[in-house]
């Protein structure tokens, strides 16, 4: 690789990405985009968990049965009948919690940046929650730290219909596990796997 630096930029400019000999730098600019994406979209998932929790609260049972909330009303707090749709709910509620809750953070990410040179990967991130994209959450590793840098899956969720897929870079430090710029394309991933590489990052595992 040469001296000159490199710039890629998707044509939706979300992604801006520099590569010389002796870093790479790759911001994500999610804000651009729809800078309150992430908020509408978590609302929208809780307005449909709530939703759900109603549907099945409220539902009859088979023949007309009696429903949960028929339990609820009428069963005292301490009894089988009372603890055990309670329970039945939280469960539900947990998985639904599981299975997207990951997903909405990749798929409708906040503001982000990777820089890597010789010595450190540093990733940065504006918090999820933060409403004004100001909040930034730092975290640097050494070169030598960072083990299976790859471009793979870094969130999935099912659907009765189908299984959304978001994909970006993945890899392990320290113990931890990190999924960092969701959305990246693979040709964006392939020039920047390669550029990490030759800066002595691990990217066979």
């Amino acid at each position: 690789m040469g001296s000159d630096t490199k710039v890629a930029r998707p044509s939706d400019g979300e992604f801006q990405i520099e590569i010389n000999d002796q870093s790479v730098n790759v911001r994500l600019n999610a804000s651009v985009k729809s800078p309150r994406g992430r908020f509408y979209w978590t609302a929208f998932f809780l307005a449909l968990w709530i939703a759900g929790v109603c549907l099945i609260v409220l539902s009859k049972g088979k023949h007309g049965e009696p429903g949960m909330w028929d339990d609820f009303a009428t069963k005292p707090v301490n009894s089988l009948g009372f603890i055990i749709p309670l329970l039945t709910i939280v469960g539900c509620s947990a998985l639904l919690v599981l299975n997207s809750w990951r997903y909405v953070v990749m798929a409708f990410p906040s503001d982000e940046t990777f820089y890597c040179d010789r010595s450190t990967l540093t990733i940065s991130k504006v918090c999820w929650l933060d409403i004004h994209n100001k909040a930034w959450r730092v975290q640097s590793y050494p070169v030598e730290w960072i083990t299976g840098l790859k471009y793979r899956s870094v969130a999935t969720v099912a659907t009765a219909s189908k299984v959304g897929v978001v994909y970006g870079l993945r890899f392990e430090a320290g113990g931890r596990s990190e999924r960092v710029l969701p959305g990246l394309g693979t040709q964006d991933a392939g020039n920047i796997l390669k550029a990490v590489k030759s800066l002595g990052v691990n990217t066979d595992k």
